[in-house]
């Protein structure tokens, strides 16, 4: 455990954090430590120690006409996350929860984190615990977690983000298995559902969030610190190159996305018919 945040925590908790970010670890330790939970740093990789050679290596060219290659800093988180995941099945974890450096924690978070294996359903993949501010599609019904305000509900549909999430060991099997070479960004591949692994995997969604990066807090007044992720740019861009990858094989990479889509559009129109899905924002629960 990192010094400074030894405690009785179930669930192996994972905080990726740059070696140059003393001042992120520093809080996060009272973030983390005024509710009872602690956590064990894995060191990030740094974008900026990654040679060209090293990066055409790992990465899946992109996929078709419309992509984009991923940037340095999509690498460096990538990999950050890929190490998390990897130190969790060498130990035998079943699983574990893994953040972000830059994000804050309801005031329960600890509460339902020290008690997960009491409400975590069996065969569980995921469970995210933050919320990126944007519309998703989730059952409407949700299991109460331990007389508070949040529920947990099915995750039907894309919701970006991997600042903090819960993952099992057949899913960490599944995203290492992915990520040979990189796809896409880490958060596409654990949460997006045009991309495989997402389709095989039983997601939910904590509903409010416990968990929400810096950025996506409204203002100062409520909270916003200013901290910019230093793992992560989803706002940038390489040049795309096809380098490598035929016309054909981008042709029926572009099909199966769209008829996976496709599937899942119809699948969630026909549970919204039915009045057991909605489309919403996921809120953070503050107070």
């Amino acid at each position: 455990m990192d010094a400074g945040t030894r405690g009785k925590t179930v669930l192996d908790i994972f905080l990726i954090n740059l070696a140059s970010s003393q001042d992120r670890l520093s809080r996060m330790r009272d973030v983390f430590s005024a509710q009872g939970l602690s956590f064990e740093r894995i060191d990030a990789v740094d974008a900026a120690s990654l040679s060209e050679d090293v990066i055409r290596d790992i990465v899946l060219p992109a996929v078709s006409k419309h992509a984009r290659n991923l940037t340095p800093t999509e690498i460096g988180c990538y990999l950050s996350h890929k190490k998390a995941w990897e130190t969790a099945l060498s130990r035998g974890l079943n699983y574990a929860a893994i953040f972000e450096d830059d994000i804050h924690l309801a005031p329960d978070a600890g509460k339902l984190l020290s008690a997960a294996a009491d409400w975590l359903p069996e065969g569980a993949d995921l469970i995210k615990l933050e919320t990126l501010a944007m519309p998703t599609h989730v059952s409407r019904a949700g299991k109460v977690l331990m007389a508070t305000p949040h529920r947990l509900k099915k995750l039907l549909s894309s919701h970006y983000g991997a600042a903090g999430y819960m993952v099992s060991r057949r899913a960490m099997e599944r995203l290492c298995a992915a990520s040979d070479p990189l796809p896409l960004p880490v958060d596409d591949v654990i949460f997006g559902a045009h991309y495989r692994v997402f389709g095989g995997l039983r997601a939910y969604q904590i509903d409010p969030a416990i968990c929400v990066q810096d950025q996506y807090i409204e203002s100062p007044e409520a909270g916003r610190l200013g901290i910019v992720s230093t793992i992560r740019d989803r706002h940038a861009s390489l040049p795309v190159t096809h380098a490598g990858r035929s016309l054909i094989k981008r042709g029926l990479d572009g099909l199966s996305t769209k008829l996976i889509r496709r599937r899942r559009k119809t699948r969630i129109a026909l549970l919204q018919a039915l009045g057991r899905a909605e489309q919403k924002t996921i809120p953070f629960a503050r107070d």
